[in-house]
């Protein structure tokens, strides 16, 4: 059996915090459950990060050593460094903006600036734990959002970097978490609250606009029930079964789900790889994707007739068939 190595190790360490995270914040009663998934969920992102890095620095751990100088009998800072020791004498690491600087600045990797964004969210999150009781449904929507971005980061981190799938797990955070019929608690509308309210919706408005990533501020949740009129509900799915029921969908609602158009895919697939080209091999590779109803839909200026001008629009699941064929840029 091969040895772990030390960054599948941290690897390992970053799964079992998020998870952790996950379970936490799904919980149906659970009063601390804002704050306690941005601690586990930015324990997960330093132990991912620095998995990035010891792989980076050939799995030497001493990368992630923290060093300092002692005085010398004279007085004087020694030019000589030494591990910096805690309390219970062992050595101390570098926290997780280090990490990031780290990575920045000594190695090839470029971490991503929404990923570096929804870290620093959930940063103040954390850190405004103390200032709050009970979330209010706007800041608690605003975790969930923050959240649920923070964690298709990481599944997609993992999956870039170390061809690691946490995807199977079915890693989701379940609105249901902040929809309450009661009105807030007594300090839920604090100064500090209000403060911290303001400075996410900031953080996600002036990060808006992300092309050609699949990393996120944030994600919008909208969560709505619907009381069906028989007893157990349909199940919908997308076929070509004439004789299955009929589903309208409307302009808006097509426009939503195929956003992009010839001109915006391209876009986007050159910001996203680095040896991407708009040539013969491009178009060998997007022509089958046009047939397949999961990635393209074709309008036509004359519906009925399937030999009038015609405009595609995409789905943004077809930069997954592409990754297949083009190298991402870090």
């Amino acid at each position: 059996m091969a040895r772990m190595t030390k960054a599948i190790k941290f690897l390992k360490k970053a799964e079992a915090a998020l998870m952790a995270a996950i379970e936490i914040y799904n919980k149906p009663n659970f009063q601390y459950r804002e704050e306690t998934f941005a601690i586990l969920a930015l324990n997960a992102w330093e132990l991912i990060l620095k998995a990035k890095l010891i792989g980076e620095k050939g799995n030497d751990v001493r990368c992630l050593y923290v060093y300092e100088t002692h005085k010398t009998k004279a007085g004087h800072q020694s030019q000589k460094l030494y591990l910096k020791k805690n309390r219970a004498g062992n050595v101390l690491t570098i926290g997780l903006n280090r990490v990031i600087a780290e990575l920045d600045n000594k190695t090839q990797v470029r971490l991503s600036t929404a990923i570096k964004k929804n870290i620093v969210a959930l940063i103040e999150i954390r850190d405004n734990a103390i200032h709050y009781i009970n979330a209010s449904p706007q800041l608690a929507k605003q975790i969930l959002e923050i959240g649920t971005a923070s964690v298709k980061n990481l599944i997609e981190v993992a999956k870039a970097w170390f061809q690691h799938d946490l995807s199977n797990y079915n890693l989701y955070l379940m609105p249901i978490g902040f929809v309450s019929t009661s009105q807030a608690t007594a300090l839920a509308w604090s100064t500090d609250e209000k403060n911290l309210v303001r400075y996410l919706a900031e953080l996600v408005r002036d990060s808006e606009v992300n092309i050609g990533t699949d990393y996120h501020v944030s994600l919008a949740v909208n969560l709505s029930f619907t009381r069906s009129s028989k007893d157990t509900a349909s199940i919908l799915a997308v076929t070509d079964d004439p004789n299955a029921p009929r589903v309208q969908l409307t302009e808006e609602d097509i426009r939503r789900k195929y956003p992009w158009d010839y001109a915006e895919l391209n876009r986007r697939l050159k910001k996203r790889y680095i040896d991407f080209k708009c040539n013969a091999k491009y178009h060998r590779l997007r022509k089958p994707l046009v047939m397949d109803s999961r990635f393209t839909k074709s309008r036509y200026l004359d519906p009925g007739n399937p030999k009038s001008c015609r405009k595609d629009f995409y789905n943004s699941n077809i930069l997954r068939e592409f990754d297949k064929h083009y190298t991402r840029e870090q």
